[in-house]
């Protein structure tokens, strides 16, 4: 870890798969998030909070705590999702590329799976210690039809936001480990939110 940690802060362009290496957490790995949404579809920011919670290459869970209740699990190549005391709804993952790539990028970070990573995505790292940035821009050409790249800022050896770009230029950061229970930015903007994922807790 501190050669990582060394290379990263002695280099102007970080080494991502070292630096993978050093994300990888022992199950299960827990986070609170906050989600800060921007679509076309919206006029401003759609926020919603919560815990992700990962259980192994395939297996994640997201509870969504505010401003509704709903437990999404996934496993074995099928999402089940449940919202308050509804029936839940299964189906099938290949239905949602996006979350599927979601679902890669993040187990591979996670478990420090150089090989998946480098299987389904082209791998881009940049920053230092400090703060550093990969950019996953899938290979699979249905992916690429939904999800122009997953983006991940951090320091050290913790990421801080895990962001989704749809291909359609809309964005999903998800604010994790301490930026999960931090005060929004203001004004709410996808600019802000970026600075802070930047900043972390020193941020706007």
């Amino acid at each position: 870890m501190l050669l990582i940690l060394s290379c990263l802060a002695n280099a102007a362009e970080v080494d991502p798969l070292a630096l993978v290496n050093g994300l990888q957490r022992e199950l299960p790995a827990r986070t609170a998030y906050t989600e800060v949404r921007f679509s076309q579809m919206y006029d401003r920011a759609v926020i919603a909070r919560g815990e992700l919670e990962y259980l192994g290459p395939g297996k994640l869970g997201k509870r969504v705590d505010s401003p509704y209740v709903e437990t999404t699990t996934i496993a074995d190549g099928e999402v089940t999702i449940q919202r308050g005391s509804r029936e839940p709804r299964r189906i099938s993952l290949d239905r949602i590329p996006e979350l599927e790539g979601f679902l890669r990028g993040f187990s591979a970070l996670l478990g420090g799976d150089v090989a998946a990573l480098q299987r389904d995505f082209e791998v881009q790292g940049s920053g230092s210690a400090e703060h550093w940035q990969l950019r996953l821009s899938p290979t699979d050409k249905r992916l690429k039809t939904r999800i122009e790249a997953l983006q991940v800022d951090g320091a050290g050896s913790k990421a801080r936001c895990f962001s989704i770009i749809d291909a359609d230029a809309d964005v999903s950061i998800l604010m994790v480990e301490e930026l999960a229970t931090m005060t929004l930015p203001k004004p709410l903007t996808q600019k802000n939110v970026e600075l802070t994922c930047r900043r972390g807790n020193s941020g706007p």
